[in-house]
């Protein structure tokens, strides 16, 4: 399993030195002594105030693992916020921003649509794509990324377009958009810079070269040491090469850090590697629980999760179709058509798993999972 992060939107500086602690952890102190700051201080009855505050918010929250429980309680946050400042652009965008995280597509649309003209600006556009390809809309993604590279040129828009590349499959692409992002860091964007290297590492390791992700990681942890997304990703390095006590270690170490259920899945799926089936059960099972529980509270952000753990950590055909049928009926992505084809074919299903390929590949997604999952699909009958 490979831990997902959101986009990191806008790169932070810290604003105090690093101190006997690894980088990850003094700009994540800094972070919360600026927040509770500017909490303190903050005339809220302002708009920019607001905005500010919250802002700092979801920025600390991205670094201290971007939970979803916490990201939802943000959303809340952010909601009690648009109610008072309705025609704040950067609330919009913000709020469309915290809706995708977690899964939720139409609370950014409506964001976006909420201020006339919010999708024409720089950001809005951005924030537009973003929305865009989290529904497979990649074309769609593609323009809107390039027009605002046009107005506004940006790291983390180009690293966007590397994004749609990869899910594309336009790999050669992809590599070529990434190392045109690192050329626009500065060198005190280390964060910024460890984050597209794991995004290569994370590429390399789906096109089967495990070498250069592991350079790619090497070079992750030298720009910024200590961040649990650097760590997460080479346990996950760990686990495909079978070094299954590494795996273990590292995702340990991730847990202990970031206390999300996709982490504990993850251990789980080491440890019964490593031969540990007591701790892997527990594992799973405490994942997931809480898997189980978000969807009961409506929640669509783990239903990916719970189609792919019941279709191959612990099969449970009908449940693993269940889960992915209800992703898709939210957004029709290649990911989500990939793993509902994936679903059908552990079903038996085999005639329905290549005709829903088909479709993920008319909307003209081809990222690594689904190519493997097709050559499988295709030539298994």
């Amino acid at each position: 399993m490979v831990i997902a992060l959101p986009m990191v939107l806008r790169p932070v500086t810290p604003s105090d030195p690093p101190g006997s602690g690894t980088e990850h952890e003094a700009d994540l102190a800094a972070m919360c002594r600026r927040r509770m700051e500017r909490e303190a201080t903050a005339d809220l009855a302002s708009p920019s105030a607001a905005t500010e505050v919250l802002t700092l918010r979801h920025r600390e929250i991205l670094l201290a693992g971007g939970r979803p429980d916490e990201l939802l309680a943000l959303g809340a946050a952010v909601d009690r916020a648009v109610d008072r400042f309705p025609h704040c652009a950067d609330l919009r965008l913000l709020r469309a921003t915290v809706a995708l995280a977690v899964h939720r597509g139409d609370l950014a649309r409506r964001a976006l649509a909420a201020v006339p003209g919010l999708d024409q600006l720089p950001a809005g556009r951005v924030v537009t794509a973003d929305v865009a390809l989290f529904e497979g809309n990649y074309a769609g993604a593609r323009a809107g990324y390039e027009q605002a590279l046009r107005a506004e040129p940006r790291w983390d828009t180009v690293a966007r377009l590397a994004e749609v590349a990869v899910a594309t499959g336009r790999f050669d692409d992809a590599a070529e958009l990434y190392s045109a992002a690192e050329r626009e860091l500065t060198a005190t964007q280390r964060r910024a810079h460890a984050w597209i290297r794991v995004r290569r590492a994370a590429l390399a390791l789906a096109l089967g070269n495990g070498e250069q992700a592991a350079r790619f990681l090497d070079d992750a942890e030298r720009s910024y040491a200590g961040w649990w997304y650097v760590a997460a990703h080479r346990a996950e390095l760990d686990r495909a090469r079978g070094r299954h006590g590494r795996a273990v270690a590292g995702y340990r170490s991730v847990l202990a850090a970031v206390d999300r259920p996709d982490v504990r899945e993850a251990l789980g799926t080491a440890l019964a590697a490593a031969g540990d089936a007591d701790a892997a059960a527990a594992c799973h099972a405490g994942a997931v629980a809480a898997y189980l529980v978000s969807a009961a509270r409506g929640e669509v952000h783990h239903l990916h999760h719970l189609a792919s753990f019941y279709a191959d950590v612990h099969p449970h055909a009908a449940a693993a179709l269940g889960w992915a049928r209800q992703d898709v009926e939210l957004r029709r992505t290649g990911g989500t058509l990939s793993l509902l084809a994936w679903c059908q074919y552990k079903a038996g299903r085999t005639t329905e798993a290549r005709a829903t390929l088909d479709e993920a590949f008319a909307l003209g997604a081809g990222d690594p999972l689904l190519q493997q999952r097709a050559r499988v699909i295709r030539g298994g009958g």
